[in-house]
């Protein structure tokens, strides 16, 4: 290994080829680290490409993406809207990965994530065997997220979670979190505040870029579209999206585009249908490299979280947004990282989560002040090249990587 090269192991179930935000962030980050570091990422199985995943039965493979080199498990892929299958899921991702992990030469720095949750316990493990560095990257806080949402109920699993998040916190050399919010619920939990950093999420300013005229938006026809793109799951305030359309109904002018997968699709789908909405229309995930004609497609985006999320995770679909210079509605209590953005520095709305009342009343100013609107959209794009870009970003966490590698 040449001399400087830092050894680093990152552990997320969710790595490329998958669609997931968080898989593809890491796929970004592993990639460009690894022109300066020794890279390898222990990942679970491919949620997408399922040929990937049956060429002959393997408990793991080891496969290279440029110099990153991937550890893939085996893992069950059970339908995530069934909470005992996801933690099938997620427990065999979990267990395997330790045993990959435990055979492994001694990294320098190993870098968890969230994905499973209790990974940052699995990470402190591995810290005190070889003594080496930690850096615990929370995306989704736990068990915080869990108890906003509902998504986990069981006393013991909740205090699984946060028995085993407070050992991670511990043991951890440096905490990075995607938003002051986060960083600020983190530092209540008794962790010094020194020892957490803000780390946002990014967007490619040169792949992502405002498309005016694209066919994706051309298939709207004429009409003012408010796009909510991403997950369609627990930790967001959908049903408020659709009572703002029923509202709106008899305005010509606006559709409502509702774009991507998830655990409530499902429902929100048989929601609209039952609430005779004409003016909502679902989308399946566009592919990535139509990202940018996708994001570009919309009028004003929604980003929407659940009362009492904030902190507890940062919508990463806001860098994109920013990159193809659009506004949005941040639908969440106004102390949360994205309604701070839209506020100080003017490329969007805050409203109250479930507040409908409010959220219809923005989208009716947006409609009537396009020339605002223009403004709001030219701020987004100069903010995402300042501040988002990737290169800029992905290169702060290669600073700061080295800094605890020595």
């Amino acid at each position: 290994m040449p001399a400087g090269r830092t050894r680093v192991l990152f552990l997320n179930r969710s790595f490329w080829p998958d669609r997931e935000a968080t898989g593809q962030f890491l796929t970004e980050l592993c990639d460009d680290l690894s022109s300066d570091h020794e890279v390898t990422i222990v990942a679970g199985p491919c949620c997408q490409d399922k040929d990937k995943n049956s060429a002959g039965f393997r408990l793991w493979s080891r496969e290279r993406r440029g110099k990153v080199t991937i550890i893939r498990t085996w893992g069950t892929r059970f339908s995530k809207s069934n909470l005992a299958g996801r933690l099938v899921n997620l427990g065999t991702y979990y267990l395997l990965a330790a045993i990959v992990a435990f055979r492994l030469p001694r990294p320098d720095v190993i870098v968890a994530e969230t994905d499973p949750p209790l990974l940052g316990a699995l990470a402190a493990a591995l810290k005190r065997r070889w003594r080496c560095r930690l850096i615990y990257n929370v995306r989704d806080l736990y068990p915080d997220i869990a108890e906003v949402t509902g998504g986990v109920r069981s006393p013991f699993l909740l205090d699984l979670l946060r028995r085993g998040n407070d050992y991670a916190y511990q043991r951890a050399d440096l905490i990075v979190t995607l938003g002051h919010d986060m960083a600020r619920r983190i530092v209540d939990k008794g962790v010094p505040t020194d020892k957490v950093v803000v780390v946002p999420d990014w967007v490619d300013c040169g792949r992502i870029r405002p498309l005016d005229s694209n066919p994706f938006r051309r298939s709207f026809g004429d009409k003012f579209v408010v796009m909510y793109s991403g997950n369609l799951g627990l930790s967001q305030q959908l049903e408020a999206v659709l009572e703002a359309a029923d509202r709106l109904r008899d305005d010509n002018r606006i559709l409502f585009a509702l774009i991507g997968e998830g655990a409530r699709k499902k429902w929100l789908e048989e929601r609209a249908r039952a609430m005779g909405l004409t003016n909502v229309t679902f989308l399946p995930y566009q592919p990535l490299e139509n990202l940018g004609a996708s994001l570009s497609a919309a009028d004003l985006h929604l980003i929407p979280l659940a009362p009492g999320a904030a902190g507890c995770l940062v919508p990463s679909k806001i860098y994109g947004i920013l990159a193809a210079g659009r506004p949005f509605i941040a639908m969440m209590e106004e102390n949360a990282e994205v309604a701070q953005i839209a506020r100080e520095d003017a490329v969007g709305f805050v409203v109250r989560p479930g507040n409908v009342e409010a959220l219809v009343g923005a989208i009716r100013e947006a409609v009537d002040t396009p020339e605002h609107l223009k403004q709001m959209g030219a701020r987004a794009r100069r903010l995402a090249e300042m501040r988002f870009d990737r290169i800029k970003v992905t290169s702060m966490f290669g600073a700061m990587l080295a800094g605890v590698a020595t």
